[in-house]
C-alpha cells in the first residue's frame, strides 16, 4: 500500500508539473504576442503618418527592425525593405492587407513551413487608399520548448526528487496509523482514521465473541472437569499414539500412577 500511495503521489506530481509547464508556456506564448502585436500597430500607425506626410522619401531614409511593405489600392507592391518590389507578387488577396483595406486597420498571424517561427502582419491602410504594412517574427510554443528543454528538465529533475521525498513522507505518514492500530483493545485507537472505524468495530465485535467462545470453552472444560472427578471409575483419554490427554483421579488409583506423570506419556496402557 505504501508503494502504491508512493507511486500515485508521485504520478501527480509530474502531471502538475507537465500541466504548469503547458499553461505557463501558453500563457507566456500569448504574452508575447499581444505585446508584439501592439508595438507593430505603434509603430504602422507612425510609418503611416510618416508616409502620408514625406511619401516615398520617408521609407526610404527610414532604418527599421521590421519588415515594411507599401502596397498599392490594386493589391501592388511598391515598396519592402527586405525584397525588391518590382519581383513580388500581388498583396491584395492578403488577409492582413484585405482588413485594412474594408476597414483602417488588419492583423493576421501565420506560421512558418517548419513551424520554427510565427510572423504577425499588422497592415494600416493610409487616406489615399493604400496600405503600410509591417511584419515581425517570433518563435512557435515548439521553438520556445525547445529552447528551454534544459531548464525544464533541471526543473523536472527537482520536481521529481521533492516528489519522491514529500511522497515517501506522506505515504509513511498515512500508513503509520494503521500499523500502530492495537487489534486486541480496537476501543482504545483513538485519533485514527474516521474511514477505519467501521473496521475497528467489526474486529471488537469479532474479539468479543472469540472471548465469548473461549469462555464458554472454559466453563465446558471445567463441567467436564468436575464429571469426570466425581466418577468411581477410572477415566482416562487416549490419542492414537497412545499419550494420555486426559483422566481422572480414579484412573490414577486404579494405575497406581501420579497426576503429573501420567499427562504426555507415550507408552501404551495394557
Amino acid at each position: 500500500m505504501t508503494k502504491k500511495i508512493f507511486r500515485n503521489c508521485l504520478a501527480v506530481g509530474i502531471w502538475v508539473f507537465l500541466l504548469s509547464v503547458a499553461l505557463f508556456m501558453g500563457m507566456l506564448y500569448q504574452y508575447f504576442t499581444g505585446r508584439l502585436t501592439t508595438e507593430l500597430e505603434n509603430e504602422a500607425a507612425l510609418v503611416a503618418q510618416g508616409v502620408e506626410t514625406m511619401g516615398m522619401d520617408y521609407l526610404e531614409g527610414l532604418r527599421a527592425s521590421n519588415r515594411i511593405t507599401w502596397v498599392d489600392q490594386d493589391g501592388t507592391v511598391l515598396y519592402d525593405n527586405t525584397a525588391d518590389a518590382a519581383t513580388m507578387e500581388n498583396h491584395g488577396d492578403r488577409e492582413e492587407i484585405r482588413e485594412a483595406m474594408l476597414g483602417s486597420q488588419g492583423t493576421a498571424r501565420r506560421e512558418s513551413a517548419t513551424l520554427s517561427q510565427r510572423t504577425v502582419y499588422v497592415a494600416q491602410r493610409l487616406e489615399d487608399g493604400t496600405v503600410i504594412r509591417l511584419a515581425g517574427q517570433q518563435h512557435t510554443v515548439v521553438r520556445l520548448l525547445l529552447s528551454m528543454v534544459q531548464p525544464m528538465l533541471l526543473i523536472l529533475a527537482v520536481t521529481l526528487v521533492f516528489t519522491a521525498v514529500l511522497s515517501t513522507r506522506l505515504s509513511r505518514g498515512i500508513i503509520r496509523p494503521v500499523l500502530e492500530l492495537d487489534l486486541e483493545h480496537p476501543e482504545e485507537n483513538g485519533g485514527v482514521y474516521d474511514e477505519l472505524s467501521p473496521l475497528l468495530t467489526r474486529i471488537r465485535r469479532q474479539n468479543d465473541t472469540i472471548q465469548s467462545q473461549i469462555e464458554l470453552l472454559r466453563r465446558r472444560r471445567q463441567e467436564f472437569t468436575a464429571l469426570t472427578e466425581n466418577m468411581s471409575e477410572g477415566f482416562l483419554l487416549l490419542d492414537q499414539k497412545g499419550r494420555v490427554l486426559s483422566y481422572n483421579t480414579g484412573a490414577l488409583k486404579l494405575l497406581g500412577a501420579q497426576a503429573l506423570a501420567a499427562v504426555g506419556s507415550t507408552s501404551s496402557i495394557n
